[in-house]
This record gives structure tokens, sequence and C-alpha cells, in this order.
């Protein structure tokens, strides 16, 4: 951001995306988040998405389960759609 001739304030953190539309709207705050949820939220109008105007690293993401799951065929079938 400083090629950009700005400063990140970070103001708050959440632990999950979906409290974040309520949070955003009517402030002056913005959130990076992947596509996806940018979609969802500008869904029903309210807020706007715009690409990043800057290079962001790659992201690692990886998926966890209770171990009870571990060998469900349900489950496991599902976790295999995700990896590759």
């Amino acid at each position: 951001m400083g090629s950009l001739g700005r400063q990140r304030h970070v103001v708050l953190a959440v632990p999950q995306y979906s409290v974040l539309k309520t949070l955003l709207e009517g402030t002056d705050m913005l959130a990076v988040v992947p596509d996806y949820v940018a979609k969802a939220m500008t869904r029903q109008g309210g807020l706007r998405a715009d690409p990043v105007p800057m290079t962001l690293p790659a992201l690692d993401l990886s998926m966890s389960w209770s171990a009870t799951l571990d060998n469900d065929p349900g489950e496991r079938w599902l976790r295999s759609r995700f990896s590759h």
C-alpha cells in the first residue's frame, strides 16, 4: 500500500465473514475478502466490490473436520471434492 501512498489502519478483525456486511454498511471502512465473499456480500445491495489495486500474496487454505467423521463415506466423498 505504501507504493500507492496509503497506509493500512486495521480497526477490527472478525472470525467470520458473515458479520462483515452489517459492520461495513454506512461506514467508511473496507474489508479485503475473497472474491466469492465479495459477490455474496454485494448481492443484496448496500455494498460494492472492486478488485484490490495491488498484488496480494497467495493464501493457503486448509480443511479441518471432526475426527469422529474421518471415516464416514459421505464426509470422505465431500472432502475429496475439495482436494487435488
